[in-house]
C-alpha cells in the first residue's frame, strides 16, 4: 500500500547556493491520524533516485535531489540541492528560506503496520517532497462557509465540466477508472458500515478502524489516479 507522511520542516537550514538540509520531524501523530516509526524507514531504494518533487508530482520534474538522507535521534534529516536554473525550483528554494514552506510529506510503501494499527512500523521509501498545505481534515471547514447558491454553481460547473471530459474520452479509459473509483467507494461504505456493527458487538476496535484506513487510502489513491489520467488526456 503506498501512503505519504506529512511533517513539518523544525529547521531549514542554507547550505551551499540552493543547499538546504532539512530536519523534519516525522514521529509525531499526522493528520491522517497515522505515526511514522523512522527507525523502519527503508530508503536503500530512495537512494538510487533521489528525487524532490512539489506536492507528490511525479508527472513533472523533480525541484530537486537528495544529496544525503540520514536518521538522527528519531529524526529524518535530508539534504537537498534545488535544481536553481528551474524557475520554479528557485522560487519553491526561496519560500523555504523566508519561511513561506515548511511542510514536506514522504511518499513510500507500508511494508508492515504496528499493533496499534496507526503506527507505520516498517516503510520503504520512494519520494520525498516539498507540500504547501500538509493533508488537514480541518482544511475542509472553510467549504462550509459557501451558502447555497455557491455551492449548486459550483456543483453544476464540475458537472458540465465532468460531462465534456467523459464524452471526448470516448467511454474508455477516464471511465474504467471512474468505474474502479465507485466500486472501491462501495467497499469502503459496507467496511465503514460493518466497522459500526462490529463495535457494537464489541469486536477489536482498532483493527477494524485500521481496514476503514487501509481502504480510505485506497479510495484517495484511486481518485488520485482519476485525476492524473484526466490530466493527460487534457495535457493540463
Amino acid at each position: 500500500m503506498h501512503i505519504k507522511s506529512e511533517a513539518y520542516i523544525e529547521k531549514a537550514t542554507k547550505l551551499g547556493e540552493g543547499e538546504i538540509e532539512f530536519i523534519v520531524s516525522s514521529g509525531a501523530l499526522d493528520a491522517h491520524g497515522e505515526r511514522m516509526n523512522v527507525d523502519g524507514i527503508d530508503f536503500k531504494e530512495y537512494k538510487k533516485n533521489p528525487v524532490v518533487l512539489w506536492g507528490h508530482d511525479g508527472f513533472n520534474l523533480p525541484i530537486a535531489r537528495t544529496t544525503k538522507i540520514w536518521k538522527d535521534g528519531g529524526k529524518l534529516m535530508a539534504r537537498a540541492q534545488f535544481y536553481l536554473k528551474d524557475a520554479f525550483a528557485t522560487k519553491v528554494y526561496n519560500y523555504i528560506l523566508d519561511g513561506f514552506l515548511n511542510a514536506v510529506s514522504i511518499g513510500g510503501m507500508v511494508q508492515e503496520w504496528g499493533a496499534d494499527g496507526m503506527t507505520i512500523s516498517k516503510l520503504n521509501m520512494k519520494e520525498f517532497s516539498v507540500v504547501s498545505i500538509p493533508a488537514n481534515p480541518e482544511a475542509l471547514v472553510a467549504n462550509k462557509s459557501l451558502d447555497g447558491n455557491q455551492t449548486a454553481e459550483l456543483r453544476a460547473l464540475a458537472n458540465a465540466y465532468a460531462r465534456h471530459i467523459l464524452v471526448k474520452d470516448g467511454g474508455s479509459e477516464i471511465n474504467k477508472e471512474i468505474g474502479v473509483l465507485e466500486t472501491l467507494v462501495a467497499t469502503l461504505k459496507e467496511v465503514a458500515f460493518s466497522e459500526t456493527q462490529d463495535a457494537t458487538a464489541g469486536v477489536n476496535k482498532i483493527e477494524t478502524k485500521r481496514v476503514v484506513l487501509r481502504q480510505s487510502q485506497v479510495v484517495v489513491q484511486q481518485a488520485e489516479k482519476v485525476i492524473k489520467t484526466i490530466k493527460l488526456k487534457e495535457n493540463l
